[in-house]
């Protein structure tokens, strides 16, 4: 029961920006300025805080990286092969992969921040640290290469560099090589700034799923829907327990993993000719499906 009321903010909190959007209280075209203000800024100072805070020593985050890095490469190798096999067409196997190794943080940390704490905060952002750059160099070339698109190795940096969640990524690990932490007025400020990012993120959350396209569940969907977050979270559960994790780093994993994809995933489908259509309908599931998931997931090891 306590599982269960701890992830019910969450579901009230994606159901209020639902319920902001449908009612027209937030008119639909100020929700991309809302997205850009969460993904441009307040998750970045979020990554820096909790990552330049966070013992990165290989000793205290080796086997939980390990676990992160095995599950999206046996998933998403799991995935490409068993769409060539069943000649799935390489559109949606794309959006297969994306649905399968991307996952959506501002759920992550949320439900972190509640399920666990401070350490859940800071494994998340570890996972973004070591997992984020990963997904997206893979992504773009997986994407080119199933959607008979192209991308030279200039507009591939960029599109990395430029990614704000890498760079909050990389700047939360270099301030933590570099100075082992954050001073205090700046700690203080990217923390604020930081804590932001939860609520409004989930808001976001909620104003993107649609009732309508909810109803329209297709094999495509199903199929969808068994990757993330079914799939992918049993794979690191069982790499979890062969490399000996820790109770906590487990709930870590499971927050990355149990989440919904990530909804830039849908943007980077559209651009790069992948299947969008798809990838709306999977991820209005799968964020239904995360709120089930989580819990079950979390009582198994705890």
């Amino acid at each position: 029961m306590s599982l269960a009321l701890t992830i019910l903010p969450i579901a009230l909190a994606i159901a209020l920006g639902w319920a902001a959007r449908a009612s027209g209280l937030i008119k639909a075209d100020l929700w991309p300025g809302i997205e850009a203000l969460s993904f441009k800024l307040l998750i970045p100072a979020i990554l820096i805080h909790s990552i330049a805070t966070t013992d990165l020593s290989p000793s205290r985050i080796g086997g939980f990286a390990a676990g992160l890095l095995l599950t999206i490469l046996i998933g998403g190798l799991v995935v490409l092969v068993a769409g060539r096999l069943l000649r799935v067409p390489g559109p949606t196997r794309s959006t297969y992969f994306q649905g399968t190794i991307r996952y959506n943080g501002f759920i992550g940390l949320a439900a972190a921040d509640l399920l666990i704490g401070p350490a859940g905060l800071s494994l998340i952002a570890v996972s973004m640290a070591v997992l984020i750059p990963v997904i997206n160099v893979v992504t773009i070339i997986v994407m080119a290469v199933l959607c008979g698109g192209s991308t030279g190795p200039r507009r591939l940096l960029r599109s990395v560099a430029t990614n704000p969640l890498v760079i909050g990524s990389c700047g939360g690990v270099a301030v933590n090589l570099l100075f082992g932490g954050l001073p205090v007025w700046l700690d203080e400020a990217t923390q604020i700034v930081g804590r932001a990012a939860l609520g409004v993120g989930l808001l976001a959350v909620g104003a993107g799923v649609s009732l309508k396209r909810m109803l329209h569940v297709s094999p495509r969907v199903v199929a969808a829907c068994a990757l993330r977050p079914f799939m992918i979270t049993a794979i690191f559960l069982g790499l979890a327990m062969l490399l000996g994790l820790s109770e906590t780093e487990m709930l870590g994993g499971i927050l990355v993993f149990a989440v919904p994809a990530a909804t830039n995933g849908f943007i980077v489908a559209r651009m790069m000719g992948g299947d969008a259509a798809t990838y709306a309908d999977m991820l209005a599931w799968q964020t239904l499906l995360c709120l089930i998931a989580i819990p079950f997931y979390a009582a198994l090891v705890t």
